[in-house]
């Protein structure tokens, strides 16, 4: 699936301006893909089986902004946003300051059935 964002796109998220890499254009359809398979099967993935089973050369702790630019694509299509699902291996949960609002955001992805 392509995605909603252009390479070059500065998308502001959380309050920062993160552009649209080519890089970043290149992983987010297969980012997407994985995640969506995950939601489907009531799922998450670790940081790290998303970067080992994808081959990102992203590394586990800056991952951050390639998530964020995934939600802002969900966002734009009308979804709830799959970057809830990646989860650090330890504690189980997202890093950075969506902590929170992950769980919620998790049950509506598991419950969400209309994946473009």
């Amino acid at each position: 699936m392509t995605s909603t964002l252009r390479t070059g796109e500065k998308v502001v998220v959380r309050g920062r301006t993160v552009t649209v890499t080519e890089l970043a254009s290149a992983c987010l359809p297969r980012v997407r893909d994985r995640l969506v398979e995950a939601a489907r099967a009531g799922e998450t993935v670790t940081y790290g089986e998303l970067r080992e089973e994808l081959g990102l050369p992203y590394l586990v702790q800056g991952m951050g902004r390639l998530l964020d630019l995934l939600s802002e694509d969900c966002a734009r299509r009308g979804e709830p946003s799959l970057s809830s699902l990646v989860v650090n291996a330890s504690t189980g949960e997202v890093g950075g300051d969506v902590a929170g609002e992950a769980a919620a955001e998790r049950r509506l992805v598991h419950a969400h059935r209309h994946w473009t």
